[in-house]
Order: structure tokens, then C-alpha cells, then sequence
């Protein structure tokens, strides 16, 4: 529940944000954010209490590691969650199967701080695993600090609205330019969502930019893409008909 306060809590100031300075004009209510947030309403109510339940079960702790200060707890374990969700991402755009629920995310025309609710519930499914196969069943948490992996967690869920946010980032300038060495923001993530996904394909990562940089993925430019979504592939766009992956 905190994690779904806090989730609310930034999309509103990411969605006020937007609309004080915004990339791009567009109504504050659209259709768009009408079916991301009831999107994500039904998934957390008929979907997460089974991955919580799955996570409960899962507590095998394969891979014992010794003490470590919290802070180094805190740091590893989000690094690590950042670096498997790069990956994870990756794998949504370069693999067909996983691709076809992933460009759910991908249907919509307009971005704002909702648009990380706007998925597939297999694309939830397996973001859901990925702490539980690192945290439960690979690494033994056990002796970490109750909090740190639900703080790891939540970084994500901070720049997930941060990066879909309809904000003028200023990316030319100094503390725009230094930001974006490092860190996600919505002028990196747009070039994600560019309706030329097919020639321009990369900017994966959640938190950290510099995997993209490792990686060789990394498809910024200076301007904006001009449109956004899925171009020659469009789907329905409605609550059911994105689920069940109805095409135009």
C-alpha cells in the first residue's frame, strides 16, 4: 500500500509539473490517462495480491552473501534491480514474443506521468518476478534492513513518473546536461516512445542512463520526436481491447 501511495503521490506532482511547464500542449485529462490509471487500478486490485502471494512462496535465498553496512545494502540492491530492468527492457523490444505485449506501453499517442500504468498484465507479471527471482530466490535478504529493498524498489516507481512526465526538460542546460550524464528524464525517455521505433530502438533503461551508454542503445537527440506510439502497428485504444492486443 505505502508503494502504491507513493506511486500516486509523484504522478500528481509530475502531472501538475506537466502542466505548469509543459513539453508538449495537450489537455490535462485526456483519454489517454483515463485508461492508464484504470489500467493500473485493475492490475493492482485483481493482479498484484497474486504476485505478493507468489513472492511469499518464493523465499528460497540460494546465494548467501555476507553482512554489509545498510548503505552498501541499499546501493547494491539497486543497482543491481536497475541493471536486470535494462535488461528486461531490452529483451521487451528485441524479442517478437515479448514485444507484442510490450508495445501495449508503446499504444499511446500523448505521455504524462501515467503512462508507466499503460501495460500489458504479462508485461506486470514479469516486472513483478524480477525482485522476487533476485531478492527471494537468489540472494538471501534476510540479514538487510526491512527497508532497504522496498526504498530500491521505489526509485523506480519515482523516476518511472518522472520519465514519462510531459515536461520541457532542459536538457542544453548545465544542470539539465549534468543530470542527463547520469540519470533518467523525460527528454531521454521520450526518444524512447518515438512512433519511428523501428529505426530508432533503444533507451531502456528505468534509473540509470549509463547502461544504455554501455551498451551501445543509447538513441537520444537534441530535439523531440514529433509523434509518439506505435505508428504502422496501432492498437484499440481501449482498457480490454489493449489487453487482448486488438489492432486498428
Amino acid at each position: 500500500m505505502e508503494r502504491v501511495l507513493l506511486q500516486g503521490l509523484v504522478m500528481g506532482l509530475f502531472l501538475g509539473l506537466g502542466a505548469l511547464l509543459p513539453r508538449k500542449n495537450q489537455p490535462f485529462l485526456h483519454r489517454d490517462l483515463w485508461i492508464n490509471l484504470f489500467t493500473g487500478a485493475a492490475i493492482f486490485i485483481l493482479i498484484a495480491p497474486i504476485m505478493r502471494w507468489v513472492g511469499e512462496q518464493s523465499l528460497i535465498h540460494l546465494i548467501r552473501i555476507p553482512e554489509l553496512p545498510t548503505w552498501l545494502q541499499l546501493i547494491g540492491s539497486f543497482i543491481l534491480l536497475d541493471f536486470c530492468r535494462y535488461w528486461l527492457h531490452f529483451a521487451h523490444h528485441r524479442v517478437p514474443f515479448l514485444w507484442q505485449f510490450h508495445r501495449v506501453h508503446h499504444s499511446s499517442e500523448h505521455l504524462d506521468a501515467t503512462s508507466g500504468l499503460r501495460m500489458h498484465v504479462l508485461d506486470f507479471i514479469q516486472l513483478a518476478l524480477l525482485p522476487i527471482i533476485l531478492f527471494g530466490v537468489l540472494i538471501d535478504t534476510r540479514q538487510f534492513a526491512a527497508w532497504v529493498i522496498p526504498t530500491a524498489m521505489s526509485i523506480g516507481v519515482l523516476f518511472d513518473a518522472f520519465q514519462h512526465a510531459n515536461i520541457a526538460f532542459p536538457i542544453h542546460h548545465p544542470i539539465g546536461r549534468l543530470w542527463h550524464s547520469f540519470l533518467n528524464n523525460p527528454h531521454f525517455h521520450i526518444w524512447h516512445h518515438t512512433a519511428d521505433g523501428k529505426e530508432v530502438d533503444g533507451n531502456y533503461s528505468n534509473t540509470l542512463i549509463v547502461w544504455d551508454r554501455l551498451f551501445g542503445t543509447d538513441v537520444t537527440r537534441d530535439d523531440v520526436p514529433t509523434t509518439l506510439g506505435l505508428g504502422h502497428e496501432p492498437l484499440q485504444n481501449h482498457i480490454l481491447s489493449l489487453q487482448l492486443l486488438r489492432r486498428r
